[in-house]
């Protein structure tokens, strides 16, 4: 082939791949926009509900218990909203707050919530790694989207915690799992154990699934960046667990973690996550077709349609994902419920799943899940409540009911900011757990 031929190649294959980004771009605003009055609403639900200050989200509001807590993960996932919307601003502030206050940071790490009108400040002193980590997603997401390396370093500090909590002894059953959180200090017996409970595991045994996929996503954002080989290390660590450990090869879906020896229980977000954060390709490593096999046993055995009663008395059904399985609620006592959050992370897989169909060509499925996606969709709009020029979401719609994964449901009419910003990101067509070399 001549140097001409090549030069014609070459500006027909950059015009393609020009014409495909652009596409998938389009995509993306379009959605925004069709929803942009949803979100708009949200939005300001989210700004008459944090601390002027701080910038910090009041977790749950309408429960006296909790009046001005700000938990640590849902900080982070609201940043990730204000990211996704280009909030730029009020993103960088609850940042900062975490950056340059004191009080938050305890044994590595920061404290799983805090209470900004509070001149303590801490409400929940314990340290868990979950938390930190999804700080550390936001923080690297809010670098990319600014270019400021103060946000990097952030990212890296908090992702340095979890891999000083990473099990690398190799003959041990949980190497390359994530700890739930680091040991406690020498005066409080109860310290870093599940419910400040002496007689409750320690944070230190606890080695839970969702921590691995979290870390696994911030090590391969870090990588990705740095070209750190701390971090891919890290990384492979964390798969490797993942598929000793958390891979239930008979009930093709995901083990919740291990406690004294791997714990079966079905949590429903850890799967959704898991085919955000991994994708069809790398979950086919697992098993062949294991992304649509943990996709469908979570639609047969989590998904509900429950009937729940607004605050202005209206009632309707409204079809969702639980926290966990059928099973496991009726042992524990009580009818399926509806988590609008753990509803949008199931939303953001199903999407996950369409995008890595339509990479692969395969129209039929990619058209089927999105499909399931614009399905929960309309059922999480309905779910909305419209409050003024805001729109909130309920916790779950079930209250004071208990979850299955050590908390209750807040109380009648409380109102939740992590649904508010998971709606915020789905609405946005934003992944947090999405790699970001693939958008």
């Amino acid at each position: 082939m001549n140097n001409c031929n090549l030069m014609q190649l070459f500006r027909i294959l950059l015009i393609v791949s020009f014409s495909l980004g652009s596409m998938l771009s389009i995509g993306r605003a379009e959605m925004a926009k069709k929803y942009e009055p949803q979100i708009i609403k949200l939005q300001n639900w989210l700004f008459k509900n944090s601390d002027l200050a701080t910038g910090l989200p009041h977790s749950h509001v309408g429960d006296e218990r909790f009046e001005n807590w700000a938990i640590t993960y849902d900080s982070a996932v609201v940043v990730l909203a204000y990211v996704a919307t280009g909030r730029i601003k009020e993103a960088k502030k609850v940042l900062d707050f975490y950056i340059n206050t004191p009080n938050v940071w305890r044994l590595g790490g920061i404290i799983e919530a805090v209470n900004p009108t509070n001149p303590v400040l801490g409400e929940d002193w314990s340290v868990r790694t979950g938390s930190n980590l999804w700080m550390g997603i936001a923080s690297f997401h809010f670098y990319k989207a600014t270019g400021e390396t103060r946000y990097l370093d952030f990212a890296k500090k908090l992702a340095d915690l979890a891999i000083s909590l990473q099990n690398t002894t190799k003959n041990d059953s949980n190497f390359g799992g994530i700890r739930l959180g680091p040991q406690g200090g020498p005066n409080v017996a109860s310290d870093q154990h599940l419910g400040y409970d002496k007689n409750q595991p320690s944070f230190y045994d606890v080695f839970a699934t969702e921590l691995s996929i979290d870390a696994y996503t911030l090590f391969n954002m870090l990588y990705q960046e740095t070209k750190d080989t701390k971090y891919s290390k890290a990384r492979s660590m964390a798969l490797n667990w993942l598929k000793r450990v958390a891979y239930n090869k008979e009930e093709h879906r995901f083990n919740r973690g291990y406690v004294h020896g791997v714990d079966p229980t079905v949590a429903t977000d850890i799967h959704s996550w898991g085919i955000s954060a991994l994708g069809v390709d790398i979950l086919d490593t697992f098993e062949p077709g294991f992304a649509e096999k943990m996709s469908e046993f979570v639609g047969k055995n989590c998904v509900s349609e429950v009937s729940y009663t607004k605050p202005n008395g209206k009632k309707i059904n409204v079809k969702g994902a639980d926290f966990v399985d059928y099973k496991t609620a009726a042992n524990l006592g009580r009818e399926p419920l509806v988590s609008p959050e753990w509803t949008f992370q199931l939303i953001n897989a199903y999407r996950k799943l369409g995008l890595d169909f339509t990479k692969r060509k395969n129209s039929k499925k990619a058209s089927e899940y999105q499909k399931k996606q614009e399905e929960l969709i309309d059922n999480m709009l309905s779910l909305s409540i419209k409050q003024d020029d805001t729109l909130a979401y309920p916790y779950a719609t079930r209250s004071e009911a208990i979850i299955g994964h050590e908390y209750n449901t807040p109380r009648e009419n409380n109102y939740s900011c992590i649904g508010v910003a998971y709606a915020i990101l789905v609405l946005s067509n934003f992944d947090p757990l999405e790699n970001l070399n693939e958008r």
